[in-house]
């Protein structure tokens, strides 16, 4: 029954067929709903996958005991499992990827007790995993990556005994367990985008994995052989290959030689010219069909070899490209072609002026891809979203999760930009559309901007109207600015504001009150704020409240003492604020009070206006 994109409802007697197995509803995408009455009793296998309006699962979905096998990837609108879920303790095979609105795991998801694979990769919403997971001792496959808010493992993480372990683009992760050093079962583990002491802590790991997966193989020539250092690589094995200083291959036929196409085995492959680089060199370097990473960098030639301008047919299953330092070449092969492509790097490459309708190729939309990174292209002008930049034609990147933009001044998205989940714009505010998305249907809805070094003008903030569902919008390195854009008051939904490095802001709307749904505010290094507005009373879903190097702060108005579910207040660096209002004892919810390099601050607090602060639990001086 698959690809049936007619079908709109399952008959409610469907689910009285007590004999069935197997049963394959993968693209159904326009049922929105199972019947409430599951009972399948010898159901083993069941494929709903890219059914993209199936809301929810059935509240006795439990009831499958026997099921071994779920696939529920491209799920786009499911964002919980019920409660019964934890009930299928015969389950194998779980695959939740792209099911983008998905938030949290049941709590009781270690009693999943038979769990071998399970699938989160671009679960975007997903925060954190359940403690649970961590008792699922069958546990082999792990697949993380791009799991955009993750920002926790669970503490007893290194208990699992799992062989793969996938954790790329996780940016927003904020600490490892140290547990995950424990981890002696992986055989394969692919991370990357951790911050710099993030890397530290999984080093021995990678260390360890170093010595049998990965090859990391600086090219030398070898005078008395008359060759390079390349030619040494026949018959290794290994799964990750990172080949470096390729310049050094002076005669094409040593990197054929290797014969890389057949290295089934490889699934990471990185390729790098340090000054300079040849078609030649690359066109005998052909990797295995098999492979998933591809990284190429430093190469200096302006055209590709032929197999490139094929590359969907030589790489299927490519997940992740990246292209850095491509000083020479003008023109992309179709990238957009490869079918399972889920992220695409292009930085530095200076001559490309336009991606068109070439880089889509013969095939439809990028429906896999999920993260774009654009750096460093001064000269790029237009991309095409269309295969003429029209509007009246089908939208090639539907779903887009991630979009991060930087140093790309001159960038246009033509008819519009992808509507993407995260939006981080660099010294790039031309991507912003000047008349929204137009007639583009996608499942994604803006949640998150983050606006850098960008230069704007009236007309450009009015672009942000084209936001509304906006939950984090961090600016910062704006100048210009001295009180936030009217525009802004339709982030109705809005849950963290940052306002970072904005010099010449002075001064806060009335209307910031009127953000009720505002969780959290960071107001970091402006130094000619003078004051919080009198509205600040209105916030009353507002969490944390974090005020650092605001210089022109000098006091705290006595109308946060209305901010009744305030839990944490961080003051930083902020010398001229010397006393806290007499309001903050009224605040019967405030845990932590953080107080760092305020000495009159800190003086007072511990002195004369100490009974001001003893209900808070934590109090803090830095």
């Amino acid at each position: 029954m698959s690809d049936c994109c007619a079908l709109h409802k399952l008959p409610d007697r469907f689910g009285g067929l007590h004999k069935l197995s197997f049963l394959n509803l993968s693209s159904c995408s326009k049922i929105a709903k199972l019947p409430d009455n599951v009972r399948f009793p010898c159901l083993e296998h069941l494929n709903l996958s890219s059914c993209h309006e199936l809301e929810n699962l059935p509240t006795d979905f439990g009831h499958l005991r026997t099921l071994e096998f779920l696939n529920l990837s491209g799920c786009y609108k499911v964002s919980m499992l019920p409660g019964s879920f934890c009930q299928l303790t015969h389950l194998k095979y779980l695959d939740l990827s792209d099911c983008h609105n998905l938030k949290e795991l049941p709590e009781c998801f270690g009693d999943l007790s038979k769990l071998e694979d399970l699938n989160l990769t671009s679960c975007a919403k997903l925060r954190q995993l359940p403690e649970s997971l961590c008792k699922l001792s069958k546990l082999k496959c792990l697949y993380l990556s791009y799991c955009l808010r993750l920002s926790e493992l669970p503490s007893s993480f290194g208990d699992l005994k799992i062989q793969i372990l996938h954790m790329n683009g996780l940016t927003e992760l904020q600490g490892i367990p140290d547990s995950i050093t424990r981890m002696t079962s992986l055989t394969q583990f692919l991370v990357d985008s951790l911050a710099p002491e993030l890397f530290e802590q999984v080093l021995p790991i990678r260390t360890r994995l170093n010595l049998v997966g990965t090859v990391t193989h600086k090219v030398h020539e070898i005078e008395s052989r008359g060759c390079s250092s390349i030619v040494d690589l026949v018959g290794l094995t290994c799964s990750e290959l990172i080949l470096v200083s390729l310049q050094n291959v002076r005669n094409p036929e040593d990197a054929g030689r290797v014969k890389l196409r057949d290295r089934s085995d490889i699934r990471v492959l990185n390729l790098i010219w340090e000054n300079e680089g040849g078609k030649s060199v690359l066109d005998r370097l052909v990797p295995p069909r098999g492979l998933e990473h591809f990284w190429l960098g430093g190469y200096t030639s302006k055209d590709f070899p032929d197999w490139m301008f094929d590359i969907p047919s030589y790489l299927p299953f490519l997940s992740e490209l990246t292209l850095d330092g491509l000083e020479a070449c003008d023109c992309l092969p179709p990238f957009g072609a490869l079918p399972k492509l889920r992220r695409l790097v292009l930085k530095n490459i200076p001559n490309i002026r336009k991606i068109g309708k070439e880089f889509y190729g013969e095939a439809g939309p990028c429906s896999k891809l999920r993260v774009v990174l654009l750096g460093w292209m001064e000269n790029l002008e237009e991309w095409w979203t269309t295969k003429s930049s029209e509007e009246n034609e089908e939208f090639l990147i539907p779903n887009l999760h991630q979009l991060l933009v930087t140093d790309c001044p001159k960038l246009k998205f033509l008819p519009y930009p992808p509507i993407s989940m995260d939006l981080c714009l660099s010294n790039s505010e031309t991507v912003l559309p000047e008349r929204g998305f137009g007639k583009l249907s996608s499942s994604i809805r803006p949640s998150k901007m983050v606006l850098d070094s960008c230069s704007f003008s009236q007309d450009k903030w009015s672009r942000l109207e084209h936001f509304p569902t906006l939950e984090i919008f961090i600016v910062k390195f704006v100048s210009g600015l001295r009180t936030l854009p009217e525009v802004m008051r339709c982030f109705t939904s809005l849950t963290e504001l940052n306002l970072m490095s904005l010099n010449d802001l002075e001064t806060l709307p009335v209307w910031l009150g009127h953000l009720g749904s505002l969780q959290e505010l960071r107001i970091e290094d402006c130094p000619n704020l003078t004051c919080l507005p009198e509205s600040t009373k209105n916030l009353t879903a507002l969490k944390k409240l974090w005020l650092v190097k605001c210089y022109g702060l000098e006091i705290l108005p006595e109308c946060l003492g209305e901010v009744t579910c305030l839990e944490e207040l961080a003051i930083g660096i902020c010398p001229n604020i010397t006393c806290l209002p007499e309001c903050i004892r009224s605040l019967s919810a405030l845990k932590l009070l953080r107080i760092a390099l305020c000495p009159s601050l800190t003086a007072s607090c511990q002195g004369e206006d100490a009974h001001k602060i003893c209900h808070i639990p934590t109090v803090e001086f830095m």
